[in-house]
């Protein structure tokens, strides 16, 4: 089972973490003590307060001895700046944390860094989590008061709070004497409600054992556990990288793309496969506790406190008996327990292929199979998952069976549903085997779950969450999308049905009036068409539109009357029919005659006509031959030209020399047109495959020597920064383009900017020059050193406007593109995109109530992106850029700037020499624009 931690986002270079909280475990004082902090769990987990736990409901009332009352739910970033309110009775709190957010272990209000309050305070002031910890005597979770753990840990940074406990990221003074480059490892100190279970620590190091045994590539190492005084604490091992539920959410609109999906789910596979092997059962598996790591490695976590099966410990030679239950924290998550598991029977690997489905399910599309109701309540309301579009059948098939709701309908191992994801239509065995034979067998893993009462969600609180709300609305906007141009063909009739559907679908109870008035709306619209129909004797439409039409509205009386006038107009056409019947009948016989008298002509006519040219042939055969062998010579060069396919230059070659042997005087006529055609094809070649463009240039100019027309012909490379991806920049790696360097490498990734009323469309670093793209120049041109004691994706400062002209210069030479500074107007046109929002976490200096902001650079790539693209526009470091008359400027503000002034709009006149505030970030023109 697992502890409901909250999971580690790491960045290189700077160190940075931050605390995620999907798990939504959260911690209060004793209720007892004045100005106690109340708290609500945001999703589906429980509340721990004074070592008891309590299952609850998704939403909390606030009580009426509340300091303050409950403000609007928050939107965007929770930022150090600014204040943290509570969660509205009305929406659920959504917030996001940045990479900037750090904590030093220490009591003191006064550290340069900070964490934030949990989620749910309703306070009116900022609450630092951690002076709750550390200030508090009663809390639950005891933080330890030293900075060091058994005088070889030195604790650094936060890296996140759960129901455990507190997770650091420690420093091994063993690994630093031993000259280890990774030193690090992550701790995790054990909370109050945790540490006083009975025989805890005794269950937790066998559990330590265990997850050592199973332990792979695809599963967080835990090396031990070990107790200073009174404080409980783990090591683990430490990562970067990011947590899978992250993952999700940042493509909550599309799902994964499908080649990651893959390679996580192999990862996922392979930890479960071997876990259950050794007769361990995860029982708490969710995105939350799959962690992805920047090489791309999928790895599940909390292995180590997973419900074991009772077994032999083949260590000691006697019966395993579990001495602590973990179940017993209630650490289950209901949106990925199977059924079997909230009605408390016997753990079984099955379940842990439950929450694999629903991951799969989650990571392909976006959104969970049964939004995120229990199993057990989707069982009796009867649900099902909606079919994935876009994979194949045996992949939906897998991913189908493993979310059955009952364990016998269910797929009954992990290595069944990685062979039917991953085999072909024929199986390749020995791939399989392979798999098998590094992660071990499996088997079914049993021991003793405990019951856990299902939240129950209503109707009311269903609306209250903010992924309904957004799915609702967006139905909504599709509905009013088809209302708006109501064409009544099949395919329109079907996608508002099934719209219509999914809106009634997503309550559990009685819709929305809109949905009735919208159903009204329908109904009077197929009543209009159907009277069209009906007036113009379209039968067939009028009974379709009929049959629609009645799935709108439970009262059949007036399409019941329609249907009877359709009825009787039938009668009156057969009859109509009937009449004509006879007349049509002549009609066709003195049809048939006339046809049959036109035929005998045009016979006649073809007979005399195949007289006059066999006679016409007897008098020049030998002319009629060559002038037909040039004609068919002809239409194959023709042929070619007509460029509907790829161009063959030996075909053409073949054609021409036919050509010119049959009648050369003929041919020379004809070759300035023939060239101009060719020339013409070549170029439109040019436009998809300029690399075949150039071969058949080639091949053109040994065929027509020295022909200025070929010579002529340009061909460009296709240009990658399009304005098809204008605008896209934030969608992810295929809104984003990088010129190839004639050197290797790439240039900066840069964005497609749309054009505005004053500016064309251009492209624009996605962010700032970096060290690393900077030290690249330098070991290809030899010109420069590289620096190698500073981080790589750190903003490139220190560098003279000349040495940026220097290194653009080099990229234009080594792309063929024309590389350059921005201009102001087309820098702060980018930097706004249309908006003008900041990232409210940006990097500029900052002192607040101990907090603490701007003492250095940091990577490129920490922060929002605009909606754009952009990221590190304002803060970090301040950049150049061009004002009119060529004046150079620097824009944006840098990490020493004030935060009030750090913004989009910060400009101030630059010298142009190097110094350690100010960076760079390139554009380049469109080609072809």
């Amino acid at each position: 089972m697992s502890e409901n931690d909250s999971q580690n986002k790491h960045t290189g270079g700077q160190n940075k973490s931050v605390v995620q909280d999907d798990n939504k475990t959260v911690f209060r004082k004793n209720t007892t003590q004045p100005g106690a902090v109340k708290s609500t769990t945001v999703d589906d987990q429980t509340v721990i307060a004074n070592n008891i736990t309590q299952p609850i409901r998704p939403r909390v009332q606030p009580s009426a001895d509340d300091a303050t009352r409950f403000q609007a739910p928050l939107k965007g970033d929770v930022t150090d700046a600014t204040k943290i309110r509570s969660s509205s009775t009305q929406a659920p709190l959504q917030t996001e944390r940045d990479d900037a957010t750090q904590f030093r272990p220490t009591a003191s209000r006064d550290d340069a860094t900070q964490f934030r309050a949990p989620l749910g305070d309703t306070s009116s002031e900022s609450v630092s989590a951690i002076d709750l910890l550390l200030n508090t005597p009663e809390a639950d979770i005891q933080a330890p008061t030293s900075k060091m753990l058994k005088g070889r840990f030195v604790l650094e940074d936060v890296l996140g709070v759960g129901g455990m406990g507190i997770v650091y990221k420690a420093k091994d003074l063993l690994r630093v004497e031993a000259h280890d480059r990774d030193p690090y490892v992550a701790i995790k100190v054990l909370s109050e409600e945790f540490k006083t279970h009975p025989e805890a620590f005794i269950s937790l190091q066998r559990e330590s054992k265990k997850a050592q045994h199973i332990a792979n590539q695809n599963t967080v190492k835990v090396y031990d556990f070990d107790r200073d005084g009174d404080v409980v604490f783990m090591t683990m091992e430490y990562m970067i990288g990011q947590p899978l539920d992250e993952m999700v959410k940042q493509y909550h609109a599309t799902g994964l793309p499908r080649n990651e999906t893959w390679n996580i789910l192999h990862g996922m596979c392979a930890a479960l496969i071997h876990a259950h092997s050794e007769n361990i059962v995860h029982s708490d598996l969710k995105p939350g506790n799959v962690f992805v790591t920047d090489q791309g490695i999928a790895k599940i976590f909390d292995f180590g406190i997973a419900r074991a099966v009772a077994t032999i410990d083949r260590s000691n030679n006697e019966k395993d008996k579990t001495v602590f239950d973990a179940g017993n924290l209630g650490a289950l998550t209901p949106a990925y327990a199977s059924r079997e598991m909230l009605l408390g029977q016997v753990p079984d690997v099955r379940d842990d292929i439950y929450a694999l489905g629903c991951i799969a399910y989650e990571m392909l599309t976006g959104d969970h199979p049964f939004t995120r109701l229990p199993a057990d309540e989707a069982y009796n309301k009867k649900l099902k998952p909606k079919r994935i579009q876009g994979i194949k059948k045996r992949h939906w098939k897998a991913i189908e069976a493993a979310l059955a709701f009952k364990r016998e309908d269910r797929i009954a191992s992990v290595e069944v549903f990685f062979k039917q994801i991953t085999e072909k239509k024929k199986t390749n065995m020995a791939a399989w085997l392979l798999f098998l034979s590094a992660v071990g067998a499996s088997g079914y893993a049993y021991t003793e779950l405990t019951k856990v009462e299902a939240p129950k969600i209503s109707q009311e609180e269903l609306m209250n969450q903010l992924e309904f709300k957004v799915r609702y609305e967006l139905l909504q906007e599709n509905i009013n999308k088809l209302l708006a141009d109501a064409n009544f063909t099949e395919r329109w009739q079907s996608s508002l049905w099934d719209e219509m559907q999914t809106v009634e679908n997503l309550f559990p109870e009685t819709p929305t009036p809109w949905y009735f008035e919208k159903k009204a709306i329908i109904y009077q619209l197929y009543i209009e068409q159907i009277n069209g129909a009906i007036e113009g004797k379209n039968i067939a439409l009028a009974n379709n539109l009929i049959s629609n039409a009645a799935r709108y509205n439970d009262d059949l009386t007036l399409l019941d009357e329609y249907k009877l006038a359709i009825e009787q107009l039938v009668a009156e056409q057969a009859a109509k029919q009937q009449a004509n019947k006879a007349k049509n009948a002549e009609l066709e016989e003195a049809n048939r005659l006339a046809a049959a008298e036109k035929k005998r002509k045009a016979a006649a006519a073809w007979k005399a006509k195949q007289a006059k040219l066999k006679a016409q042939q007897k008098v020049s055969s030998q002319k009629k031959q060559n002038l037909e062998s040039y004609n068919v010579a002809m239409s194959n060069v023709e042929q070619q030209l007509t460029c509907t396919q790829r161009l063959n230059m030996r075909d053409f070659k073949i054609a021409i020399e036919k050509l010119r042997s049959l009648d050369f005087s003929r041919y020379q006529k004809s070759e300035t047109n023939i060239i101009k055609d060719l020339a013409s094809c070549i170029s439109t070649v040019a436009e998809t495959h300029p690399d075949s463009a150039r071969d058949a240039k080639r091949y053109a100019m040994l065929l027509f020597t020295n022909n200025s027309t070929i010579e002529g012909i340009e061909i460009s490379d296709i240009d990658g920064c399009q304005l098809s991806i204008a605008g896209l920049g934030a969608r992810g790696s295929r809104a984003v383009c990088k010129d190839a360097l004639k050197a290797g490498g790439t240039a900066p990734t840069m964005v497609v900017v749309p054009a505005g009323s004053k500016v064309k469309a251009f492209a624009i670093g996605k962010y700032e020059v970096t060290v690393g793209d900077y030290n690249h120049y330098c070991k290809k041109t030899k010109v420069c050193s590289s620096l190698s004691n500073v981080s790589k994706r750190l903003p490139k400062t220190n560098l003279s406007v000349a040495q940026i002209s220097a290194y653009i210069k080099w990229l234009n030479s080594n792309t063929g593109k024309k590389y350059r500074l921005p201009t102001q107007a087309e820098w702060t046109y980018a930097a706004k995109a249309n908006t003008g929002k900041l990232d409210s976490n940006r990097n500029c200096n900052i002192s607040s109530r101990g907090i603490e902001k701007g003492k250095e650079l940091i990577n490129t790539t920490t922060g929002k992106q605009n909606k754009w693209g952009l990221v590190n526009y304002a803060g970090n470091a301040q950049e150049l850029v061009y004002a009119s008359g060529r004046k150079l400027m620097a824009v944006g503000g840098s990490y020493q700037t004030s935060m009030h002034e750090c913004t989009s709009d910060t400009v101030e006149p630059h010298s142009g020499k190097a110094d350690q505030y100010t960076g760079f970030r390139l554009a380049r023109n469109i080609v072809g624009s």
